[in-house]
């Protein structure tokens, strides 16, 4: 595996063109693309560098992401929600004269998208969409229809983008669980089936098992499973929902012991979450003492225009559905949401 370093400009134009390929396909991907896919990026999650991924105590990769020692500017992406130009528009944007690709592979920058890869949540195009598939699934048994085909390009695209992605840039680009990551809708262990505009995770789960088969849906669960569900920075944390509470150390780096850890991370509703829990779970994280200072990000919740602040202005959601934005961050006490929360829409 090239390190980021060491990636030329050609190698970083294929990358592109093969992501965007992933985009602009008319056609669902193959059973073995997505098997050696998900191969290569479960192996990519399994050996992070526990320079900054600590492993559990099973030896596997820990919850945690790491980087408080580190200066680097971090671009917080938040909810995809199967939308590969989302990702091909990011890796276009400027950062700091060059495309973000190109930041990216020169190790200029961290990418971290919150979660939440899969399922549209347009309120006008997608839910018309998942009303109609499930209409074909409920009244004609077709889990195999053409809008159903439709949504799953859109999610397999994307996922595909973001493991390219990792595979490439493993220590400098990263994607969190939320709580969308969960391919055979399972109730527990942190997770619960999802519906929104249909039975949204029963329908995806039906049509991987009927056109791909059992083993593609146990290397996607197993994709999941690796994902990490935190990660924190010099003075800011980041997960894909408002921490409901804090938790130790040692406990989310052993998150897959603790359902209720996975849970208060990627499903807390708003006005849900213990009062100053971003502020005391990066007090944990860090050991330091709170300086009113420290910010956490994350998505989950949509909001309306670029963010919603909340716990005193120390929590910041930035999911709109509606746009392409992301938070480009340097540092707490520099961070401006009305400035750096930015459209990268081109």
């Amino acid at each position: 595996m090239l390190a980021a370093e060491q990636f030329t400009s050609e190698q970083c134009e294929s990358l592109r063109r093969t992501i965007a390929s992933y985009r602009d396909n008319d056609r669902l991907p193959s059973e073995e693309e997505l098997i050696a896919l998900l191969d290569r990026t479960i192996s990519t999650l399994e050996s992070e560098s526990v320079d900054y991924r600590a492993q559990a105590s099973d030896g596997s990769a820990g919850g945690l992401l790491d980087f408080s020692a580190d200066t680097l500017p971090v671009i917080i992406v938040p909810d995809l929600h199967a939308r590969p130009d989302f990702i091909v528009q990011l890796l276009d944007c400027t950062f700091e004269g060059m495309s973000l690709l190109s930041a990216l592979a020169t190790g200029r920058l961290y990418v971290v998208c919150v979660g939440d890869g899969v399922h549209t949540e347009s309120p006008v195009d997608s839910r018309d969409r998942w009303i109609r598939s499930y209409q074909e699934w409920m009244e004609r048994g077709n889990i195999n229809s053409e809008p159903m085909q439709q949504e799953m390009k859109d999610c397999f695209s994307t996922m595909m983008a973001v493991m390219e992605l990792k595979n490439a840039f493993p220590k400098h680009f990263h994607f969190l669980k939320g709580n969308h990551e969960n391919i055979l809708n399972k109730e527990g262990g942190g997770d619960h089936p999802f519906r929104k505009y249909a039975l949204e995770g029963a329908m995806v789960k039906e049509f991987v098992g009927e056109q791909y088969g059992d083993a593609v849906l146990h290397l996607m669960n197993c994709f999941e499973t690796n994902l990490p569900i935190v990660a924190v920075f010099r003075d800011f944390g980041i997960s894909h929902a408002e921490p409901m509470r804090p938790y130790a150390r040692n406990e989310i780096v052993n998150y897959h012991d603790n359902g209720d850890l996975i849970l208060d991370f990627t499903w807390t509703s708003n006005d849900q979450a213990e009062e100053n829990s971003c502020a005391r779970q990066f007090c944990l994280l860090t050991g330091k003492e709170d300086d009113g200072i420290s910010l956490w990000f994350g998505g989950h919740r949509p909001v309306e225009g670029k963010y919603k602040l909340r716990q005193n202005g120390r929590y910041i959601q930035i999911h709109n559905p509606m746009e392409m934005n992301i938070a480009v961050v340097a540092s707490a006490q520099s961070f401006n949401p009305d400035e750096d929360i930015i459209s990268i829409v081109i």
